[in-house]
């Protein structure tokens, strides 16, 4: 399935902005050594695609009064973080990915070294980058509320701790507990992608709150329908990603234990409940209807040989 229209329209609108912001934050280094980093970086992110993930923060921040530039300075944060994300979980000693946005994986083309530096000077940058847009607001306390929200969806309890669960579980592993905690690595970033400019500007607790409901509802799903992607296609490998990944690993997710039926429909049900949450607080603002919108497309990505049953949502609220 498609965009919609109306998303597809945002998405090719804004990305121009997010393109310029996203180069001029680069954090190159200036040292005459630093080539092959400076070039690692670059390969990491451009082309980057949609920039799906930058323009969703675009409009998580909107919605709560954010300024266009610091919205972007935002947005840039939030795809330097996750670009970090993707390279340290390609790595041999994670997923050991191949493909990833239809190339060949950074430390394939640069070395594993180089991968690791290049990682991690995105992170930095993302730190810094959230400290300067809440900065920008002098509102009261801002910058630390931003930044320890920040290293808390970075750390132990949030993508690292997520990562280490994805590692450790096995596929017989029925534990829904330890499988919503490796699914942190995505729900992390998503929480933090929706509520970083509501923190950065003060904003009411309620806004924040809805926002982060969303986040994390669509955090799940996504992890979820990446899970049934990753199932789905027997194992061979897409022109965007490797895919088979946690049946090679021998890892648990959420069709090895819901199946295919239960994780669609865990999917569908953790969408309506955070694009209700927005809906219930902001209202069918433009900006509601353009993120309902991306939590859809994603659910729409499945394969047809899981929707093909009955995937409805009016199957799936009436029951097997």
């Amino acid at each position: 399935m498609s965009l919609s229209e109306r998303l597809n329209s945002f998405l090719n609108t804004n990305r121009g902005d997010i393109e310029a912001e996203l180069r001029a934050r680069l954090p190159v280094s200036s040292l005459p050594a630093a080539s092959r980093l400076n070039d690692a970086l670059e390969y990491a992110l451009f082309p980057g695609g949609k920039r799906l993930r930058p323009a969703l923060s675009l409009l998580a921040s909107t919605l709560t009064g954010v300024p266009r530039a610091e919205a972007l300075t935002i947005a840039c944060a939030v795809e330097f973080l996750h670009s970090s994300s993707i390279v340290i979980d390609d790595l041999p000693g994670m997923d050991d990915a191949h493909l990833r946005r239809n190339r060949y994986t950074l430390h394939l083309v640069f070395g594993e070294g180089t991968a690791l530096l290049a990682a991690l000077a995105l992170l930095n940058q993302s730190y810094k980058l959230f400290a300067e847009a809440a900065r920008s607001h002098a509102c009261a306390g801002a910058v630390e509320r931003l930044i320890s929200e920040a290293t808390y969806a970075v750390g132990a309890e949030g993508m690292i701790g997520g990562q280490m669960l994805d590692l450790e579980l096995k596929a017989d592993c029925s534990d829904t507990r330890s499988l919503a905690g490796r699914d942190l690595k995505t729900v992390a970033l998503m929480r933090l992608m929706m509520t970083a400019g509501a923190i950065a500007t003060g904003a009411d607790d309620a806004d924040t709150r809805a926002l982060r409901v969303f986040g994390e509802c669509f955090g799940k799903a996504y992890q979820v329908c990446d899970d049934l992607l990753d199932e789905c296609r027997d194992g061979h490998s897409s022109s965007l990603k490797t895919v088979g990944q946690d049946a090679r690993h021998g890892r648990a997710n959420a069709v090895s234990a819901l199946g295919r039926r239960g994780a669609y429909r865990l999917a569908l049900e953790l969408t309506e409940r955070g694009t209700h949450a927005l809906t219930a607080h902001f209202g069918r603002r433009a900006e509601v209807q353009l993120l309902s919108d991306a939590a859809h497309y994603v659910i729409d990505q499945v394969p047809d040989l899981v929707t093909a049953e009955d995937y409805s949502l009016t199957a799936v609220s009436a029951g097997d």
